[in-house]
Parts: structure tokens; C-alpha cells; sequence
């Protein structure tokens, strides 16, 4: 289990683990919201959403930081490991005490002061979620990948335990919330290793922690910043529109978010890879990284994109089982092309956070945040969850500085990409697949999309060799 592992095994381990806290996702979501309806189920999310702003500051950057001190230092890991722990730590206090004291500001800016006391709750979140990634990026740092996948299993699976069981017996929205704290706490206990070493001095710890501290604060500023663009257009249709007509955007938001959540693996496992690679000079090396790991992101975006504009309506229908949900279609669809520019934008500034392009990488989440922003102030007022879904997608400009940073073969691989899942979102808009036939016909839909990139020349032998070298690893 603590065996060092390659990055193409440890991103299908990742993966894998995605799947799995996608699948037990989804189950809650389309539970949640047949149980408590459009508006609790919009309640949850957008309350979540505040929460998950507020995590961003412990799921990332310090806890990147962290890992890849281990990975290129690891030498010295007892110091950097209690470095790493009371930093994080820190960080968290602040940040739970910090949004105990805003909620009712919060709530009230959202004009939902009902949401206060929920707030209030989610909040004892963050300081054992600040504990279960600090000890996860960890087990990354060593390059543990099969460790850190076990752990993402487990909770997953004890977040879908607890938060079921908490509704089901009659605890709402509330105990949704709580059942988050407790997930974090089983997490961390399956993460947590004991730390090793003697007479490591308590001065060098704070050295380190404070040294972390400074080095994630462009990761944190990046993290504040492109949180904005993941919950804004949530917050907008909440406060215009109400937790009813939350609760159906967040329905479709949620399924859009999918393939940032499944390339969330890709992101852990790739940065500190590329930090490794990097501290050892090794360029070629680096570039093979980032070109593939952002050609992946592309592949598997573009696909979702032509299928959600193809089937978005029965796929809502699928999931939550309501028909009311399709009428959220349109706005899944949009957000889809938002979510694909999301992730390939998120993987392309983890590339250059780890190759140390720092100010290039805060520069284009700025630009790209205040374009959205400004479009969401204009376009949901007018247009509602539409506006607020097209406003996103104008986050998908932020891929033209692909070509810059991986030359004209990432260019390629958006056109080959693009083509490919115009012919395959054609045909399922023809067949029209019913919700029973609908997960076998994405299967197919996958395949014929593989078979098209093979013909037009976007997967050579050294893809297919990684491939199959990832295959085998994982066995």
C-alpha cells in the first residue's frame, strides 16, 4: 500500500476514486432531492457552496505547498510533515471562526436569512477537512498514491452513509450538513500516519510552517479568486431568483460540474509529478506532464459537452428522477461548455503553479473572474439561470492561452477533439436515447468517440503505450 507509484497509476487510482465519490454523489443528490424537494435540496447546495468557497484555502494551496516540499525534500519529511499540520491547522481556525462571524452578513447578502444557521453548521467542516487533506497531500508528497486513494474511498463512502442516514431520519438539511464533519473525521483517521522521528526541534517546525504559509499565498489568492467563478452564478440565481429556482439550477450545476470533479485526480496527482520533475530539471520530462495531462483534460471535456447538448434533458430526469428537472436542460447544456473551459483552464494554471509561472497563472484567473462576474451581474437579472449558465461559459476563453503554454499540438487536439464529438453528440440527438437506454448509450457514444480520435490521428502508440502501461500498473 505505501509503495511508491508512477504518475500514470497513480492518476488511474485517482480517477477511479473520483468515480466512485461521483457515483455516491449523485445517489445523495437525487435523494436529497426527491426528499426535501427543489428548495432544500437548493438550500443544501447553496449553503454547501458558501462552504466549499471557505474550503478552498485548506483543500488547496497550503496542502500543495506541503506536498511538494515532501516530494522534492523528502529528506527531511518529520519537519515538513508538523510544518504542514500546524500551518494547515492555523489556516483553519481562522477560516471557521472567520465564517461563524459572517454568516448572517452572508445570509443576508444571499436575502435568505434563513441560511444563517446553516452556515453556522456547515462550518464545523472546516477545521476536520483542513485535517483530512493536510494528511492526504501528504501521502502525495511520498508519492503513496495507492494510500491516498483508500482514503478518498472511505470517505466517500461514509459521506453517502452519514448524510443519508441523517435525512432519512428526519434531521433535513441540517443533518446533510453534519454529515459532512463526520465523513472528514473517518478521512483523516484513515489518513493519518503516526508521525516518525526523534528530536525534531519545534523552532524548525515553525520555520517550515511559516514558510509553507508564505509560499501558498499565491495558490491561496488563486483559490479565493477562481472560487468566485465555481459559486458566483449559484449565489446570483439565489438571491434573484430564490432557493426554488436555486435548487433546479444547482441540480443541473451539479452534473456540470462532473468532469472538474473527476479531473480533480488528475490535478493531485499532476502537481506534484511536476514540481518532482521540475526540482530534478528534468524539461522534457515536465512538458510530456503538462502536454498530456491538459490533452487529457481536453478529450474527455469536449465529449461531455456534445453529449449533454445531445441528451441533457433525460440525463436530469435520469438522476433525479423528477420530470420536472429537464426544464433546467438549457442551462445544463451552457454549463457544461463552462465546466469543460473550467477544467481545462484549472489544469493549464496547476501546470504553471508547479513549473513556478506564478504571476502568469493568478494573472489569467483574474482576468477570466472579473469577466464573469461582471457578465453574471448583467445576464441572470435578465435572462435568469440561462444568463447566469452563458455567463460562465465565457470562462472557456481562457483556452487560447493553451497554445503559448504547450505549442500547436494541445491546438490540434481541440480541433481532432471537437470534430469528433460533433459526429457523436449528432447521433445521439437522432437516436434520442429514453432514460432506460440512456448510461448504455453513453457507453457506446464513448467508444465511437475513442475510435474517431484514433482515425483522426489524435491517439498515437505513445498514448496507447501509456495507456496500457497505466492498465498494468493498476492491476
Amino acid at each position: 500500500m505505501a509503495e511508491k507509484t508512477s504518475l500514470a497509476r497513480g492518476t488511474v487510482l485517482g480517477v477511479a476514486a473520483q468515480v466512485w465519490q461521483l457515483l455516491t454523489a449523485l445517489l445523495l443528490y437525487r435523494y436529497i432531492f426527491t426528499r426535501l424537494g427543489p428548495a432544500g435540496f437548493g438550500q443544501w447546495r447553496v449553503t454547501l457552496s458558501v462552504l466549499n468557497y471557505v474550503e478552498m484555502l485548506v483543500v488547496g494551496g497550503l496542502v500543495q505547498v506541503a506536498a511538494k516540499r515532501l516530494a522534492e525534500d523528502p529528506d527531511n519529511a518529520p519537519t515538513i510533515e508538523r510544518g504542514g499540520y500546524l500551518a494547515q491547522m492555523i489556516l483553519a481556525g481562522l477560516l471557521f471562526a472567520a465564517l461563524e462571524a459572517s454568516a448572517g452578513l452572508i445570509a443576508t447578502a444571499l436575502r435568505a436569512p434563513y441560511l444563517e444557521s446553516l452556515i453556522r453548521i456547515a462550518a464545523l467542516d472546516i477545521p476536520v477537512v483542513a485535517a483530512f487533506m493536510i494528511a492526504g497531500h501528504l501521502e502525495l508528497g511520498r508519492q503513496h498514491f495507492s494510500r491516498q486513494v483508500a482514503g478518498m474511498f472511505v470517505y466517500a463512502t461514509a459521506k453517502f452513509v452519514a448524510i443519508g442516514v441523517l435525512v432519512w431520519v428526519g434531521f433535513s438539511v441540517p443533518g446533510a450538513l453534519i454529515g459532512n464533519a463526520l465523513a472528514s473525521i473517518v478521512g483523516f483517521a484513515v489518513l493519518f500516519v503516526p508521525w516518525k522521528g526523534t528530536g525534531v526541534r519545534m523552532r524548525a517546525v515553525v520555520d517550515e510552517a511559516r514558510g509553507m504559509g508564505l509560499a501558498s499565498v499565491p495558490f491561496l489568492a488563486q483559490s479565493l479568486i477562481s472560487g468566485i467563478s465555481s459559486d458566483a452564478d449559484l449565489w446570483f440565481v439565489q438571491a434573484m431568483r430564490g432557493s426554488a429556482a436555486a435548487g433546479f439550477y444547482g441540480a443541473a450545476a451539479a452534473l456540470a460540474e462532473i468532469p472538474t470533479f473527476l479531473f480533480a485526480a488528475l490535478s493531485r496527482v499532476l502537481f506534484p509529478s511536476v514540481a518532482k520533475a521540475g526540482a530534478e530539471n528534468d524539461e522534457d520530462l515536465v512538458a510530456r506532464y503538462a502536454s498530456q495531462g491538459v490533452r487529457l483534460a481536453l478529450l474527455v471535456t469536449v465529449l461531455g459537452v456534445a453529449v449533454i447538448c445531445a441528451t441533457g434533458g433525460t440525463a436530469l430526469v435520469l438522476v433525479y428522477y423528477k420530470p420536472s428537472a429537464a426544464v433546467a436542460a438549457v442551462p445544463f447544456a451552457i454549463l457544461m461548455v463552462a465546466a469543460a473551459g473550467r477544467t481545462v483552464r484549472g489544469t493549464c494554471t496547476d501546470v504553471m503553479m508547479a513549473r513556478g509561472q506564478r504571476r502568469e497563472a493568478l494573472t489569467i484567473v483574474i482576468a477570466m473572474t472579473i469577466v464573469e462576474v461582471v457578465l453574471l451581474s448583467v445576464a441572470t437579472p435578465a435572462l435568469g439561470q440561462i444568463g447566469a449558465a452563458a455567463a460562465l461559459a465565457a470562462g472557456t476563453a481562457a483556452c487560447l492561452v493553451l497554445r503559448e503554454l504547450l505549442g500547436w499540438r494541445v491546438v490540434w487536439t481541440v480541433l481532432r477533439a471537437s470534430a469528433a464529438a460533433a459526429i457523436v453528440g449528432a447521433g445521439l440527438a437522432l437516436l434520442h436515447p429514453s432514460r432506460l437506454w440512456l448510461i448504455p448509450a453513453y457507453v457506446v457514444a464513448a467508444l465511437a468517440y475513442a475510435l474517431l480520435l484514433r482515425l483522426f490521428g489524435e491517439i498515437d502508440q505513445d498514448d496507447i503505450n501509456s495507456l496500457r502501461r497505466a492498465v498494468a500498473s493498476a492491476e
